[in-house]
């Protein structure tokens, strides 16, 4: 029956049945007329007006790549909550202020000679980058170098307790993953991954921690109970971030694993600090004492006492990972960066996207990621991001930064066997009630278009509204010039 009503034309389908009912991969194998370019408000009109998406409030804006020529717009020039269409704006203004081969150097200081140091000192530049691999790697040559023992281990954190967690998120997401602290040393991103196993019949489920040192940043209650019934997996977690601890509670059976959680890591300077000391012990370099520093004081050391620097990924690198995988610490890092002595990120985003002809009335940036509510983005300024961006020696770049329909990234299972397929390069946006994406669309015989697409204030579920936003992105695939017919 499915498949007799997939080779009824598309024309027949959009009289009979609304497009919601559609699964937009069920409209990929229909034959559909293409859409001409004047016709356009009266085709996204029709998805925008169906009932399940009246109520909501539609921002949209549609141009010509080639020409800025404006296809289509609604409310283009009103604030939405963007989510993280946000990281458009913050990863072309340190694209701007850096250049794609910027790297953050994260500066290593000793005292004293080889065997035994005085003092060794890292000074925390927010590179996000850091893992537990690259402090193994100091370690060795440290060793190398003849240390064996260290006086005074020091790491320096400068960061003000305000900034290290964003004023505007919502309390209830600061535990997790997606809500990391955003401080100077930074390692393994600030996560940690917790699971649970059921080993013992009537006694509490094993924890589980990517990392113990992580681990032991949190008291966890366990009440999670090994049961005989192999099917028993209802556990429960429930953090407290301003407390640090976790109560876990349900069934797990025998030999039964349980998902994982990823969560944030509460004190990241401690661990920070932990880890590295634990490392230095894993090469027989003894620490005597160890402390986190975090004045502002002018460091006093000299050129000379800089053993190394550890060095991020490229700008372009991470920027890449910002935008396909939607890495929200990395966009704080990207926006704690824009920093300076002229002016706050928030006033210096502004300054680096002026020269991309971005209206500085068109957004109000509160953070770099999108996870606050209090910032507004107008379709337009998204476009005109994009647009800029563009037409600069980054533009290439840029783009492939952007996760691919179908392919990679956020958008990976997006689009999946449609004449959108890799061919349309933009920037997803979740929240509940809100969202939103962005990018450059590539359409068979005509010009490239960019767009931006904004649900704000929707009671329906994020699923629905993307399935609205995937059937415009479908409209636009088809649209073409009909005006020498």
């Amino acid at each position: 029956m499915l498949k007799q009503t997939l080779k009824i034309t598309f024309s027949l389908l959009f009289i009979l049945t609304p497009l919601s009912k559609y699964e937009v991969k069920a409209q990929t194998n229909i034959s559909t007329p293409r859409v001409c370019s004047q016709d356009l408000n009266k085709e996204i009109s029709n998805i925008i007006n169906q009932p399940d998406q009246r109520r909501a409030t539609w921002g949209i804006l549609v141009q010509t790549l080639n020409n800025r020529e404006t296809l289509y717009q609604v409310n283009s020039e009103k604030y939405f909550i963007p989510a993280s269409n946000i990281k458009v704006l913050t990863t072309a203004a340190a694209l701007m202020k850096f250049g794609a081969d910027y790297q953050i150097s994260t500066p290593v200081y000793i005292t004293g000679d080889a065997p035994n140091i005085n003092s060794l000192t890292i000074t925390g530049k927010s590179d996000p980058t850091i893992t537990s691999e690259n402090l193994k790697e100091l370690a060795q040559e440290l060793a190398d170098s003849g240390i064996q023992q260290i006086d005074k281990l020091v790491v320096r954190d400068n960061s003000l307790a305000g900034e290290v967690i964003n004023g505007t998120w919502e309390v209830s997401d600061l535990s997790y993953v997606y809500a990391p602290p955003v401080n100077n040393l930074i390692l393994n991103e600030n996560n940690v991954t917790i699971s649970l196993r059921g080993e013992r019949i009537n006694q509490s489920a094993t924890i589980k921690w990517s990392d113990e040192i992580a681990g032991r940043q949190w008291t966890v209650n366990n009440k999670v109970v090994t049961t005989n019934n192999p099917d028993d997996n209802s556990v429960r977690l429930v953090p407290n971030w301003r407390e640090s601890t976790i109560e876990i509670t349900g069934m797990l059976g025998l030999n039964k694993d349980s998902r994982s959680w990823w969560l944030s890591i509460p004190n990241p300077q401690q661990y920070f600090l932990d880890s590295f000391r634990d490392i230095l012990g894993e090469q027989n370099i003894t620490v005597l004492s160890a402390q986190i520093i975090s004045d502002n004081e002018i460091e006093s050391f000299r050129d000379d006492q800089i053993f190394t620097q550890l060095k991020s990924l490229s700008l372009g690198e991470i920027i890449n990972s910002t935008n396909k995988n939607s890495n929200n610490l990395f966009a704080e890092v990207l926006l704690k960066q824009l920093r300076d002595d002229q002016g706050s990120e928030f006033e210096n985003i502004k300054k680096f996207l002026n020269p991309l002809n971005v209206n500085p009335q068109t957004y109000h940036v509160k953070d770099g990621s999108g996870m606050s509510r209090q910032n507004l983005v107008t379709p337009s300024a998204v476009v005109a991001t994009l647009q800029g961006i563009a037409d600069t020696q980054y533009g290439e770049m840029f783009r492939e930064s952007l996760t691919t329909a179908g392919v990679d990234g956020t958008l990976k299972n997006r689009f999946k066997d449609t004449s959108i397929e890799g061919k349309f390069q933009g920037k997803t946006g979740t929240l509940t009630g809100e969202v939103s994406l962005s990018g450059y669309l590539e359409v068979e015989d005509y010009t490239d278009l960019v767009l931006s697409i904004m649900i704000n204030k929707s009671s329906q579920s994020s699923a629905v509204s993307r399935e609205a936003i995937d059937q415009i992105m479908l409209v636009l695939s088809r649209v073409e010039d009909c005006s020498s017919f």
